[in-house]
């Protein structure tokens, strides 16, 4: 038996349903607006934002600032370290230097003798109307919250401090603590003891100005009053 041959009608193209039609269109170049905006556009391009220009100089004068600090403190350190190295020299002479030691804070500096602007910008100093190191009345020795005086505040009752000078080691132990305001000047009076004054700015690690002051009291130790008795 013969089949008779089939064939399959294709519907045209157009009667295809549902088909998406691809429509190209001529890109618009040129900036919408005209010509009035093109020239704006232009100028923004060839001058920089306020903005940014700010950014700039602020980012100019921070880097100023920190390298500024940064070498005052390579200058003290410097001065310091001279300091040290010329009482290990003259530690035995009568105008020798004096060396404060704290133990506890890891501290040994040069004290200069005179509490002014410039002396403090290079170790702690002593107040020249107070006693001297070892001797009966109230020794009073200032520094830098942010330098030298940096840790102060970590020293307990009981804590050591020596003071030495002349080939002579004075040996101090801490009594009390307490801030007070600049204008308080009890913590400069004599004493009829040994006692040594340590002055620093508090807050200590306060970013600005410290309007208080932080005072650490410590007496003249036994040993040292044994000491002189004896002679």
């Amino acid at each position: 038996m013969q089949v008779p041959r089939t064939r399959v009608l294709r519907r045209p193209r157009r009667f295809v349903r549902n088909r998406s039609q691809l429509v190209l269109k001529s890109a618009q170049w040129g900036v919408t607006g005209g010509r009035e905006k093109a020239e704006l556009l232009l100028s923004r391009v060839g001058c920089p934002r306020p903005r940014l220009v700010l950014s700039y100089i602020l980012l100019s004068l921070g880097t100023v600032l920190c390298t500024y600090v940064a070498g005052n403190y390579l200058w003290m350190y410097e001065q310091q370290q001279k300091l040290l190295r010329q009482w290990r020299r003259n530690n035995a002479d009568v105008n020798a230097l004096t060396k404060l030691s704290i133990p506890r804070i890891h501290l040994e500096a040069v004290v200069l003798e005179g509490a002014s602007q410039h002396s403090l910008l290079e170790g702690p100093a002593r107040l020249t109307e107070s006693a001297l190191p070892g001797t009966l009345g109230n020794t009073v020795i200032a520094g830098h919250r942010d330098t030298f005086f940096r840790h102060v505040h970590s020293l307990k009752y009981g804590d050591d401090v020596y003071v030495l000078k002349s080939g002579q080691r004075y040996h101090y132990t801490v009594i009390g603590r307490k801030v007070v305001e600049p204008t308080d000047l009890s913590v400069l009076r004599s004493s009829k003891q040994g006692q040594l004054t340590l002055i620093t700015c508090y807050p200590t690690h306060a970013i600005g100005p410290a309007p208080q002051r932080l005072i650490i009291t410590a007496r003249l130790a036994k040993d040292n009053l044994l000491a002189k008795s004896s002679k």
